[in-house]
């Protein structure tokens, strides 16, 4: 028989936080860059006559402000994460997985399903969580400190690598 891992996992608030925000991250980043060009590029049209001190200020000032809508963006993801799980029973149900090398079982009170690896999208891994993609809206998540140990941790990688194809598949650079 292959071998298998189990996992046992309830998730949290803190695991939907970090899904969210790991999924926005990009996007995050590409906000706060267009902000600070867009107000950089506003200001030199409208005047394009700035002395140094006052270009040097002018920047200091957008970079403050595309900090500040970094954390209001982030705070803002956070709130709305803490909104989607608190309305959501589904996913503050025990979840139990099995890993195998050919498939992927989990069940919960309110549903089961089984799947081989070949029908995964994606899997990746954020700080604390692998996140399996069935599809580029719809994840298993897998919190890392409900695997037994670091070994087993270290098998469901070689499953998903032995499994899925180099770019399906994106580990995190801090173990």
């Amino acid at each position: 028989m292959d071998h298998e891992i189990i996992v046992e996992a309830t998730l949290e608030l803190k695991d939907v936080q970090e899904l969210n925000l790991f999924f926005t991250r990009t996007s995050r980043v590409m906000l706060a860059v267009i902000f600070f060009v867009v107000f950089i590029g506003i200001v030199l049209l409208v005047d394009g006559e700035r002395t140094g001190t006052e270009f040097v200020i002018i920047v200091l000032l957008d970079i403050l402000v595309s900090v500040i809508l970094w954390f209001v963006n982030r705070w803002n993801i956070r709130q709305k994460s803490m909104k989607a799980f608190v309305s959501d029973k589904l996913i503050k149900q025990l979840y139990r997985f099995v890993f195998t090398g050919r498939d992927i079982h989990y069940s919960s009170e309110s549903e089961t399903g089984k799947m081989l690896w070949t029908d995964i999208y994606e899997v990746r891994e954020s700080p604390n969580l692998f996140l399996i993609l069935l599809s580029t809206s719809r994840s298993l998540i897998v919190p890392k400190d409900s695997f037994a140990s670091e070994k087993d941790r270290t098998t469901f990688r070689q499953f998903v690598e032995a499994s899925l194809e180099a770019g399906q598949y994106h580990w995190s650079r801090v173990r």
